[in-house]
C-alpha cells in the first residue's frame, strides 16, 4: 500500500467497519470509521438514527482527525461516506473538500443489493429503510465515488460484496 489514505466508502450497511477491522488485523494497518473520529472530536453518539447536526463542521473535524493520524502513521485506511441520509432519510451529498483534505491515495467503493443493505440494518440498527431509500443512497455514493476520484486523479476499485472471506481477500489485493 502506498503512504496515504485507503477510503472504504459505500452506503450504510453495506459491511465498511467489520472489512476495516479484518484489514487492519491482517494488514497491521490503523483503520478508523470516519464516525467515530467525528465523534470523538465532538462528542455526538450517531447510532441507528446517524442524523447529523452539522455536516460541513463535522468534515472539518475529520480533517483534523486524519491531519493528526498520519502524522504517526502514514498509512492508514479509513471507512466512510459521500453523502448520508438527512432527518428524513433525503440523501445528503458531504461536502467535496473533505476528500482533498485527507491524504487519499485510494478508493474503494463497497456495493451490495438494496435488499441485504435493509437486512443488515434492521439487524443492526432495529431500523428499516425503503427499497427505494437504499437504492438512492446507494446510486448517489456511487457517482459521488467517481466524481472525487477523477476530480482527485486516484484509483477507484468498486467491489460488489458476498459478506465472506472473497471479500477480505479482494480488498487485500487492490490494496
Amino acid at each position: 500500500m502506498n503512504e496515504g489514505v485507503v477510503f472504504i466508502a459505500g452506503a450504510y450497511g453495506v459491511g465498511k467497519s467489520t472489512l476495516c477491522n479484518k484489514l487492519k488485523n491482517l494488514l497491521n494497518i490503523p483503520a478508523f470509521s470516519s464516525g467515530d473520529l467525528i465523534s470523538e472530536k465532538n462528542g455526538e453518539k450517531y447510532g441507528a438514527n446517524k442524523v447529523v447536526k452539522d455536516k460541513d463542521f463535522n468534515q472539518q473535524l475529520l480533517i483534523d482527525a486524519v491531519n493528526e493520524i498520519i502524522i504517526n502513521s502514514p498509512k492508514l485506511i479509513l471507512a466512510g461516506h459521500f453523502c448520508i441520509f438527512n432527518s428524513t432519510n433525503e440523501v445528503e451529498i458531504l461536502p467535496d473538500f473533505v476528500y482533498r483534505e485527507i491524504h487519499l491515495s485510494k478508493i474503494i467503493l463497497l456495493e451490495a443489493n438494496a435488499d441485504i443493505i435493509i437486512d443488515n440494518l434492521q439487524s443492526r440498527d432495529n431500523k428499516k429503510y425503503s427499497l427505494k431509500e437504499i437504492k438512492i443512497l446507494s446510486d448517489t455514493e456511487n457517482l459521488q465515488a467517481k466524481k472525487i476520484a477523477k476530480e482527485l486523479n486516484i484509483p477507484l476499485v468498486i467491489h460488489k460484496m458476498k459478506f465472506d472471506e472473497s471479500d477480505v481477500n479482494k480488498i487485500i489485493s487492490v490494496i
